[in-house]
């Protein structure tokens, strides 16, 4: 029993350093988001696919809409949400694992300059996520961005 535990253990550790290896190679792009899904396999309404890679091709393809502080902004979001997705607990459900990724989003927002950006641009990317704020978790995180930037011009 006890080689059969570590078997086990050993077999998932391998496998799962493996993947986090191989989806690094997207690291800077949306296609981070499919390669997590196929280890994780939340489907299409989970957050990698769902929301990850949907609103990541969503701000992609309309990047050319903001300005180039925008167009930035988008980029360092990117690679914040991306970095810190590679650090979430691997062995999550897939509830937990949204849950946690959606407490990123905050943090990442405020730290790529959400604030500091012009009301057009941030007018624009409101209108990028506007269909899932109506999600509690989402409609908080974006009230807690809004508090973050208040707080920040006091």
């Amino acid at each position: 029993m006890r080689l059969f535990f570590f078997l086990n253990l050993l077999f998932s550790y391998t496998t799962l350093g493996f993947t986090q290896t191989e989806c690094q190679q997207f690291a800077n792009d949306c296609e981070y988001y499919s390669c997590v899904e196929e280890i994780k396999h939340c489907g299409k309404h989970g957050y990698l696919i769902g929301f990850g890679y949907k609103y990541c091709r969503k701000f992609s393809n309309k990047e050319q809409n903001l300005s180039g502080e925008g167009q930035s902004w988008i980029v360092s979001v990117r690679a914040c949400l991306i970095e810190r997705l590679d650090n979430v607990e691997p062995d999550l459900s897939c509830k937990q694992y949204r849950q946690e990724a959606i407490e990123q989003h905050v943090p990442c927002y405020t730290k790529s300059g959400y604030c500091d950006l012009s009301k057009k641009d941030k007018k624009t990317i409101i209108k990028m996520i506007r269909g899932s704020l109506w999600k509690p978790s989402l409609f908080i995180a974006g009230v807690a961005v809004l508090k973050h930037c208040k707080d920040q011009r006091q």
